[in-house]
């Protein structure tokens, strides 16, 4: 399929005489790994014990991950802009891939294509979590660093101003954390993704205090992409995978077998994103330390505002003999201290009052098959054409700006 590249549109949505360069921001983007990747940016002794790229059940390219006996295919990350009943899960090459996807360079034509003027880049799921559940302290640390120096110094390097990386965290203990978002944040760094709570445990805790302290003093943004996964509880996924004969953890995409599963987990995020935002807020993270701030990537914002109130409700009929460690309703720490992302998500605009303005973020999630692209900006119009300019150059662009300080 061939798309052709319209002249590019200057007047996108937006807050009309802004000064700011960026007049569409995708918060929420990803990058899918080159073939090259573990081969350059992983140490040679360790390359052995890195995700393998082999063929899927249908001859396409695909990542075989630790304990799976199946490599994830890849072509649900390897072609926007295809037809959404033309996607196919498997039978995809890195050869059909769109480039953009993995190369930095050819992403900046893509976004020029879709109108975006900036993305805030995230990992593959998959792929950091290889490292992220490796019992090996050292092996989990060297994966990370080399995916975070493959972003910095390959996939970003071509314009880091519009290609805004976010750099992973590792799963091996608080102090890690909270080196790693300072050798992030003095390399240039914007904002950081955890994918597990800093301490590593099951639950946050008193152990994880010194990362959030950490944050909120550099200003930078943590970011969770929908949900935390301890470290064990990737190993016990392992563990039952095995069992299972290794096809339960990605699996063949087979429709009637992994296909099936991972289309249900795409309505997980329902069930995932409330605890992680409960326990953020009813342990008291942002009343010590209210500089600090949270987005919630890729889990959508219409289902926000029933949450909110009944997280109020219950402040308000437990909070005299539960000895809270809070001491506003809840929903005022998510509009300070909190945001998310979303792609389309039209009961949030027409709620956004609720949500919060200043508290929700756009994005297209390219190269992922739920994206829009090369259409974002006649989705924009769609979506927001009733939007006041100013309401629509903050969801669109102001907020991304603001919160991941693309100006500075």
């Amino acid at each position: 399929m061939t798309i052709t590249s319209p002249t590019r549109d200057t007047a996108t949505p937006s807050g009309g005489d802004s000064p700011s360069r960026y007049r569409v921001v995708s918060a929420d983007a990803h990058v899918l790994e080159p073939p090259h990747v573990w081969e350059r940016w992983l140490p040679a002794a360790l390359q052995d014990r890195a995700p393998k790229l082999t063929k899927d059940a249908a001859g396409g390219d695909g990542w075989l991950y630790a304990g799976s006996s199946e490599p994830d295919p890849i072509g649900l990350t390897a072609t926007p802009g295809m037809p959404w009943d033309q996607f196919r899960w498997t039978g995809v090459t890195y050869d059909e891939a769109r480039t953009g996807c993995y190369d930095g360079a050819a992403r900046l034509a893509d976004m020029d294509l879709d109108g975006v003027d900036a993305e805030v880049i995230f990992p593959p799921q998959r792929t950091v979590g290889h490292f992220l559940g490796d019992e090996d302290d050292a092996f989990v640390r060297a994966g990370i660093e080399a995916y975070n120096e493959f972003l910095w110094s390959e996939f970003c390097e071509p314009d880091r101003s519009r290609l805004i990386g976010a750099a992973q965290l590792p799963s091996t203990g608080v102090a890690d954390a909270v080196d790693m978002l300072g050798r992030s944040v003095e390399r240039g760094f914007k904002t950081v993704v955890m994918s597990n709570w800093p301490s590593g445990e099951e639950q946050l805790g008193d152990d994880d205090e010194p990362f959030w302290a950490a944050a909120a003093e550099a200003g930078v943004p943590v970011c969770i992409h929908i949900n935390v996964i301890s470290r064990a509880a990737r190993q016990r996924a392992r563990r039952a995978a095995a069992q299972a004969g290794g096809r339960a953890l990605y699996g063949s995409g087979s429709k009637t077998g992994a296909g099936a599963r991972a289309a249900s987990s795409l309505s997980g995020v329902f069930s995932m994103v409330p605890p992680v935002i409960g326990q953020l807020i009813f342990t008291g993270v942002f009343e010590r330390h209210p500089d600090l701030h949270v987005a919630m990537i890729e889990t959508g914002v219409g289902w926000l505002p029933h949450y909110l109130e009944q997280m109020d409700d219950r402040f308000w009929r437990n909070r005299s003999w539960t000895d809270l460690p809070i001491s506003e309703p809840p929903s005022t720490y998510w509009h300070s201290n909190m945001s998310a992302t979303f792609i389309r998500d039209d009961n949030g605009i027409r709620n956004r009052h609720e949500v919060g303005i200043h508290n929700m973020m756009w994005s297209t999630d390219y190269p992922h098959h739920g994206n829009d692209w090369p259409y974002s900006r006649k989705v924009i119009a769609e979506t927001m054409a009733s939007l006041p300019a100013d309401e629509r150059e903050l969801i669109v662009a102001g907020n991304a700006v603001r919160i991941f300080r693309l100006e500075s």
